[in-house]
């Protein structure tokens, strides 16, 4: 381990035999890094509590149709993308299943005809009367007058033989009058069918049409948005956990179909006793170490605290959020890990601070890498210094190990040094304290 004699003593010994092989290895030229001083200060004390990795988001997605599984594209450990826009614009989810549609799909397609069948009586009517049906209006209506003038002219003459000769009937004058009276209707009748061609449809009856075809589209849109229900979609990106279904299987309206979780962000619960729920504070920074990733330090923050405490524990839950790296593998942190977050809840204490910058991570223990010098050549070069992390403040956090105030921590250039490497350290004074 990092600081162990046994190392110490190794690395001179290495250092010892290439320094006295001159020819075969020339000088190590000194690296350029920034460095900073350690901080000591008062700090709120830290504490450690244990929680559970869970998801912040969970879903069982369930079929809101009857109908049978035609299509399943997803299995348990698949990952799902997040919502894309459709090409309405419409966040529309990764599909996760399909039912069969082929009924669905013929009703919309005669919903889709009245529509169009509704469409165009609209149209005709805001089209108003064609001009060859207006000219035929106007032309019946010439006819309708030429033929009231013959036979007013007609019984005139009859009337007239009638009263003066005697040489019309009775009957004939009648049968004139008849006539006169029936080319007069026409007349009317024609004249009416001509107006109604030239003023075109009522407002009202247009409207009437344009009413039908609202009806008509609010159907097809029906319709449409229950043929969407037949593709189960994923909610929010993540990963299946669970799979209800397969393909051939029957699922009625509210059968569970998958689960998915998400996992970045990533949230841990943790229980806090009652003696120090009254210390934590919305939006702090938390130190967060879990077993199953022993070479990963995480910093999340206090995302909510559930005023509602169990009442056999006598512990309040507290969600602290943080990101989830990702590897080719997936997410680093997975539900169910035990996690240990550090939170500050205890009265103020000295302490030491670094950057978080000059954690060295990826090995079984954070590490350091302090400053030394050559009391003789005054060469500076660094050695390993293992930590124990504890509260952050800030773009600090506590460390916990053999270092000093006065001792100089690498922040840039602290993963590519080596042990006993020789450097040129430039101060990064004042350090960083961002609160």
């Amino acid at each position: 381990m990092f600081g162990s004699p046994r190392y110490t003593l190794v690395c001179l010994a290495v250092l010892f035999a290439l320094s006295s092989d001159t020819s075969a290895q020339p000088p190590q030229q000194p690296v350029t890094v920034i460095v900073a001083r350690v901080v000591q200060r008062e700090i709120s004390a830290g504490q450690t509590f244990v929680g559970a990795v869970v998801p912040p988001r969970r879903s069982v997605i369930g079929s809101a149709v009857d109908g049978r599984v035609s299509a399943v594209y997803v299995d348990a450990g698949d990952a799902v993308g997040p919502p894309q826009p459709d090409d309405n614009g419409t966040e529309r989810g990764q599909p996760i299943a399909q039912l069969l549609t082929d009924t669905i799909s013929i009703e919309i397609a005669s919903a889709q005809a009245e529509m169009l069948l509704r469409k165009h009586e609209l149209a005709e009517m805001e089209a108003g009367s064609r001009p060859e049906e207006i000219a035929e209006a106007k032309a019946r209506l010439g006819a309708a007058q030429a033929l009231r003038e013959f036979t007013k002219a007609r019984f005139d003459r009859t009337k007239a033989l009638f009263e003066n000769s005697n040489t019309a009937s009775l009957d004939e004058l009648e049968q004139a009058l008849s006539a006169s009276i029936a080319a007069e209707q026409n007349q009317v009748a024609a004249k009416a069918t001509a107006d109604l061609a030239i003023a075109g449809p009522r407002k009202e009856a247009i409207e009437q049409a344009r009413a039908r075809l609202e009806v008509a589209t609010e159907n097809v849109s029906h319709l449409e948005s229950q043929k969407a229900k037949y593709t189960l979609r994923a909610p929010f990106e993540g990963y299946v956990v669970k799979k209800h279904t397969e393909v051939g299987a029957w699922v009625s309206r509210g059968d569970p179909v998958a689960e998915v979780i998400e996992l970045d962000p990533i949230e841990i619960d943790v229980a806090v006793p009652e003696a120090y729920i009254a210390h934590v504070r919305i939006g702090a920074a938390t130190q967060i170490h879990v077993d199953a990733v022993p070479d990963h330090a995480f910093t999340g923050t206090v995302a909510r605290i559930i005023p509602d405490a169990d009442l056999r524990s006598r512990s309040f839950p507290v969600k602290v959020r943080l990101s989830n790296p990702k590897t080719e593998d997936g997410h680093i942190l997975k539900p169910g890990m035990l996690a240990r977050v550090t939170l500050a809840v205890g009265p103020p204490v000295q302490a030491l601070l670094v950057p978080k910058d000059s954690l060295v991570l990826g090995g079984p223990q954070p590490s350091l890498m302090v400053v030394t010098v050559n009391p003789e050549t005054k060469q500076e070069s660094v050695r390993p210094v293992p930590v124990r992390l504890g509260v952050t403040d800030g773009s600090l956090i506590q460390v916990i190990g053999e270092l000093a105030p006065s001792d100089r921590v690498v922040v840039i250039g602290n993963e590519r040094v080596r042990p006993g490497q020789p450097i040129a350290a430039v101060s990064a004074e004042p350090m960083p304290d961002v609160r």
